[in-house]
């Protein structure tokens, strides 16, 4: 089974909560399972190429991403997680990602004005990566409010091709603290085709990326650190979320039943 892990955070090369410890763990864990695993991750500046052995993935040169009017190059780069035989893919650009900060400013502990690009930037780098490798994820796992808009692009704008025609999407929120909310004018930069009605995925004059997560994927799951903070949301958005909790062993083997039951039961058919 492949699986795609989208997350702005995976320890060590870029940690902004515990989710970042989780990801150090839990991908590993599941490729040593025999799961098929990716992990795309922004080239943030903080991660130095030298010290964490980046290089760049030449065959996956030349894509480029379109953030409302501008074209944005990007670079591949990729390097092994330390005592794993993982590989982590970073999505590389010096306009949105050579900053020597990740997404909230250290100074100000707020977004970057910029963040709503930075943001659609990353999220279709994401698809747009996998689509250049033509490797088809059974499932993408998406984490917390900075995937948040990997959903409605998988569902909306990449649905035409084959590649994620059955692939399952997995919205994965492990913090009750959301840092996702942006102006209405991130929708702007993403490109929608005209059949999506924009008023639906806004929110006063804003567009909440968890939220839009939430709408969007064929499964919800929460972690450790949710308890009922957002059950009032999940019965307004008519969504029964999954707990997968425990320890990072726990876990592990609990999103490889998961991961089986919400993709596997037809291959398992098929194979029978």
């Amino acid at each position: 089974m492949k699986v795609l892990y989208a997350a702005a955070e995976i320890s060590p090369f870029a940690r902004m909560t515990h989710t970042a410890d989780l990801l150090r763990f839990l991908p590993a864990s599941l490729q040593d399972k025999g799961y098929e695993i990716r992990i795309l991750l922004p080239k943030y500046g903080t991660i130095n190429d030298r010290r964490n052995r980046l290089h760049e993935v030449i065959r996956l040169s030349g894509i480029e991403i379109e953030v409302g009017e501008k074209i944005e190059s990007m670079r591949i780069k990729v390097a092994s997680i330390p005592n794993a035989k993982l590989q982590v893919y970073f999505l590389d650009n010096d306009t949105y990602f050579k900053r020597k900060a990740m997404f909230m400013n250290p100074d100000t502990n707020e977004h970057y004005d910029d963040n709503d690009e930075r943001i659609v930037f990353y999220s279709k780098g994401v698809l747009e990566t996998v689509a250049k490798l033509g490797w088809e994820p059974d499932i993408i796992h998406c984490h917390d409010w900075a995937a948040g808009l990997i959903p409605l692009l998988a569902k909306e704008k990449y649905n035409d091709l084959d590649l994620f025609k059955d692939t399952k999407v997995v919205y994965n929120i492990h913090h009750p603290e959301n840092n996702g909310v942006f102006n209405k004018k991130l929708l702007d930069l993403v490109g929608l085709p005209e059949s999506v009605n924009k008023d639906n995925l806004i929110e006063g004059d804003n567009v909440d990326l968890r939220t839009l997560g939430l709408k969007y994927s064929d499964h919800v799951v929460t972690g450790n650190h949710i308890t009922d903070e957002l059950d009032d949301l999940f019965e307004q958005l008519d969504i029964s979320a999954r707990k997968i909790q425990g320890s990072p062993e726990d876990v592990s083997d609990k999103f490889a039943a998961y991961y089986d039951e919400i993709a596997g039961d037809e291959e398992e058919t098929e194979e029978s």
